[in-house]
């Protein structure tokens, strides 16, 4: 049976959901009554999520001033990239061995949804086309414990993103994942593990550049 979200948690989804859309900057301070106005609901439900968000490491409170979202450092970006490696690099071998037509089908898509979203200049929607992309890719080894340590680990990248979009708007992703996409759904088509392991390597450290690129991170 799916668990029901609680108040809190939809305040937590919506802080996150705002932090990703730009609306709620690091240089952007805010108090829980404003939150408790913007969201219509008790005091509860709202300190428990902005609690476990500085807890996240995602907001950090100022004393008597309010909270203030984290500005993502070149390390943060850096240490998410490894461990974005570690679990779906990780996870091919398993991937491949469920992989079947249908998925694969699923997969090509994909990909084609996403290359028209960039084409158009569209990258918000591109990237959350990017982000499912590897959300799902991983999800098909059926390990459902390490596809929601890659959601949070993509969920973080985005507000990454969503940081460095708000200081450079004239920034665009590099296109070369789009190839690299079909790149890797090739290589699994094929059964070939090294060469789809060495595309979805090089995929995700090209994100790394272009997090790194779009803003001055310290």
């Amino acid at each position: 049976m799916a668990q029901v979200a609680t108040l809190k948690d939809k305040v937590y989804q919506s802080v996150i959901d705002e932090i990703c859309k730009g609306y709620l900057t690091p240089d952007t301070i805010f108090t829980e009554g404003q939150m408790i106005a913007r969201y219509g609901v008790s005091k509860a439900p709202v300190r428990e999520a902005l609690v476990q968000l500085c807890h996240e490491n995602v907001l950090r409170s100022i004393p008597r001033c309010g909270y203030q979202v984290v500005q993502i450092s070149a390390k943060n970006v850096h240490d998410l990239i490894e461990l974005r490696l570690l679990l779906e690099v990780g996870s091919l071998p398993k991937v491949m061995e469920y992989m079947d037509e249908e998925t694969l089908r699923q997969f090509r898509e994909m990909n084609e949804k996403r290359r028209v979203n960039a084409e158009n200049r569209d990258m918000w929607t591109a990237w959350r086309n990017n982000e499912a992309y590897h959300i799902q890719l991983n999800a098909v080894a059926r390990n459902a414990q390490v596809t929601q340590v890659l959601k949070n680990a993509m969920e973080a990248c985005t507000r990454a993103y969503a940081q460095g979009y708000q200081s450079n708007r004239q920034h665009s992703l590099s296109g070369t994942n789009l190839h690299m996409h079909d790149k890797i759904i090739d290589a699994l088509e094929r059964g070939d593990l090294a060469t789809a392991e060495d595309c979805l390597r090089q995929d995700i450290e090209g994100m790394e550049r272009d997090l790194l690129d779009l803003s001055s991170y310290t």
